[in-house]
């Protein structure tokens, strides 16, 4: 089946009642939108086709890979010298893993500061939350493929935004319960599955729905229509960008879930597919003469590589700006026309070497490009001259010495002629020397061109590994520095220009668009964060002010500077004289957050093995145990043996008293037994005691 026809001329011009219509409503009609998208993307394609000859794309490729093509002498079949020279992949694929590895030197490749507001906690789940994700849609990944689009052909483009999906996911799980399974022989006992058997392991598939942003390299920089008025390396600044894509059914089946599209029922959009098809229109800015001998890239994205009807192509134009967003189908049917969710272009790009006035910058395959060309040039042709000296052309008198066929050389060969002068080497000028003067001189030129040098990118003092180099200073430090020096602003460009501004819009969507469900799974599940095991508030997370930084291995001076600084730091916040100061204004030191200092700096992840909180025991043994207790502890043992002692006095004094009471008693019995009648007037007692 073929989709219809636009009822409108897409090539005519918007009509003012259309633009006025669109300034009414506050959004451009299908027909008009229609008009809008085709006339832009035809614009702006026939201004990237020019800049793709001016900034060498075509060539970039066949300087990249190389090839090699056989020559001939001319007139023979014996083969002159083509050695493949990789001056540009060299470069390019010593510069991009070096920005690479200085970028994600710590993962997350960030670091996170709070705001006003925010607390080191919430900041820290934040981070742990967003470095989670950039691992989940390989960030690292895209980032690198971008970065060798921007090194070899000049500009890297990325595109971010958010998606939702479904997907299946195995699980493993015991049975919950025992189960008898009936025998198959009737006379014996049903057999018994222990939920606790090793062997005894069930599969479930479980829908888990998936909620995350997303961050995609462009993989052709062609696939990309910019505005052709921008006039500054950062895509987003543009009036509008229309994304050339090549869906299948499949793709366009996803879309129809996605708020504001409008796709055709699922029959009818595979009949689009079915014979008589759609017919897909190449595109002319993605029309490029592939060798087969040598070019190794893949079949255009318009082309058919399968038969499977649900995996072909159909071109669909995405046109964003600042406000609207508008799909078309196949340059017929609009099938979205909505606002931009984002707010803004949801493009962002790097420039190698930016040019004044441009969008597009330059590479290495432009800027190094001839010096490929020359260094194998001239290799060539001195290879050439080589082998002119190892197999000689020889001279022959004409009418004499007539040979029957070609006379071929080898050793203790003899020629035989009728005069010594008949048959002779041909006396050839010497190589010329200046030649390996100009491929030195063109190695050098690429080197400082690109920044990839022996010294600065394999810390190798010249070719031979031997130099006086590292005998100053100033040489040591650039054999340890690397080429970090050379692509300094490459990197914070990199930094500045896309991944923290990716941060931040993944914070935000983060915010409008993740569900809590997915935080807590993230943070607790996954990650074992200690946010929410600090009582930690979801809200917290979805209001934190924070702000990101890059600290890329052009940076990290500051970092070992921290790690030297933090010894005496913690030698001035826990000195006496400061813990006396600052309980007389109230406050503290904070210890968990120092020695979080020290892991970050330190590059450890195991603050939250090492540093946990107590159990209900040790908190009770600790505070037993603390200075206070032991001495009040002291204290009361103290006042316990003094009471002690008071009590055995007290015992001591009492019983001398009563000893004291028995003589008195004692002697005054004694003293009255003893006087007579005759004094006292009184009988004495008969016995002792008897008074």
């Amino acid at each position: 089946m073929l989709l219809e026809q636009p009822s409108v001329n897409t090539h005519a011009p918007i009509t003012p009642d259309e633009a006025k219509a669109a300034l009414a409503n506050r959004v451009w009609g299908n027909d008009p939108a229609l008009k809008l998208v085709i006339q832009d993307a035809l614009r702006a394609e026939n201004f990237a086709s020019t800049k793709a000859w001016v900034m060498q794309w075509p060539s970039a490729t066949t300087l990249y890979q190389s090839p090699y093509t056989a020559q001939y002498w001319e007139g023979t079949q014996s083969e002159r010298a083509n050695v493949p020279f990789f001056t540009v992949a060299t470069a390019v694929n010593s510069l991009v893993p070096q920005i690479i590895n200085g970028l994600f030197y710590d993962d997350p490749p960030f670091m996170i500061q709070k705001r006003p507001g925010t607390s080191a906690q919430t900041a820290r789940a934040v981070g742990a939350l967003l470095g989670y994700q950039l691992e989940d849609i390989h960030f690292r990944e895209e980032l690198k493929r971008g970065c060798f689009n921007a090194v070899l052909f000049g500009t890297g483009i990325w595109k971010w935004g958010w998606e939702t999906f479904t997907r299946e996911r195995k699980m493993y799980v015991r049975p919950s319960a025992v189960t008898k399974v009936p025998n198959v022989d009737p006379s014996l006992p049903d057999l018994t599955i222990d939920p606790n058997d090793e062997d005894e392991i069930e599969e479930q598939i479980i829908e888990e729905y998936v909620d995350r942003p997303v961050f995609e390299h462009v993989t052709n920089l062609r696939y990309v229509l910019v505005d052709p008025g921008l006039n500054v390396p950062s895509i987003n600044k543009g009036k509008y960008v229309i994304h050339r894509l090549f869906l299948t059914w499949k793709d366009l089946d996803k879309l129809r879930e996605r708020p504001g599209y409008k796709i055709p029922s699922r029959t009818k959009l595979l009949e689009l597919f079915l014979p008589p098809k759609e017919p897909v229109e190449a595109a002319l800015s993605e029309v490029a003469i592939k060798n087969p001998l040598w070019d190794a890239r893949a079949e255009a994205r318009f082309e058919q590589t399968t038969e499977d009807p649900f995996s072909q192509p159909l071109e669909v134009l995405e046109r964003w700006d600042d406000e609207r967003y508008i799909v078309v189908l196949n340059k017929k049917l609009v099938i979205c026309n909505d606002e931009n969710p984002y707010g803004e272009i949801p493009f962002l790009s790097i420039g190698w070497w930016d040019v004044p006035e441009a969008f597009w910058s330059m590479g290495l395959a432009k800027v190094i490009g001839a010096e490929q060309r020359l260094q194998q040039g001239l290799t060539n042709l001195y290879l050439d001259n080589a082998s002119l000296n190892l197999n000689g052309v020889y001279l022959r008198v004409r009418g004499k010495s007539v040979p029957t066929q070609s006379i071929r050389i080898s050793p203790g060969k003899i020629v035989e002629v009728d005069n010594k002068d008949d048959f002779k080497v041909l006396d050839r000028l010497p190589a010329v020397p200046e030649a390996t003067q100009h491929l030195q001189l063109s190695e050098s030129r690429a080197e400082r061109i690109s920044g990839v040098s022996d010294p600065g990118m394999q810390g190798v003092a010249g070719q031979s590994g031997h130099s006086s180099l590292a005998r100053t200073a100033s040489g040591a430090n650039l054999l340890a520095a690397g080429a970090g020096s050379r692509v300094a602003d490459f990197v914070e460009k990199l930094a500045d220009n896309v991944i923290v501004p990716f941060l931040y819009h993944a914070h935000e969507l983060n915010r409008a668009l993740l569900p809590i469900s997915t935080i807590k799974h993230i943070l607790s599940e996954e990650l074992e964060d200690a946010f929410f095991k600090e009582k930690g508030d979801v809200v917290e997370i979805l209001n934190a002010r924070v702000k990101f930084q890059i600290l890329a291995a052009a940076k990290l001076q500051a970092r070992r500077a921290m790690a030297q600084a933090l010894p005496i730091l913690v030698q001035f916040l826990t000195s006496e004289q400061t813990t006396q100061q600052l309980a007389i204004q109230g406050k503290k030191v904070k210890i968990d957050e120092v020695l979080q200092m020290f892991f970050e700096v330190s590059d450890w992840k195991t603050f939250e093995d090492i540093v946990v909180n107590m159990t209900a025991e040790e908190q009770q043994r600790a505070q037993q145990n603390s200075p206070a207790a032991l001495a009040a502890a002291k204290a009361q043992a103290m006042a316990a043996q003094q009471q002690q002692q008071h009590d055995n006095k007290a015992d001591i004094s009492d019983q001398e008293n009563v000893a004291r009471a028995g003589r008195d008693v004692l002697r005054e019995t004694l003293r009255k037994a003893a006087t007579p009648f005759e004094t006292t007037g009184e009988p004495s007692a008969t016995q002792f005691g008897g008074t």
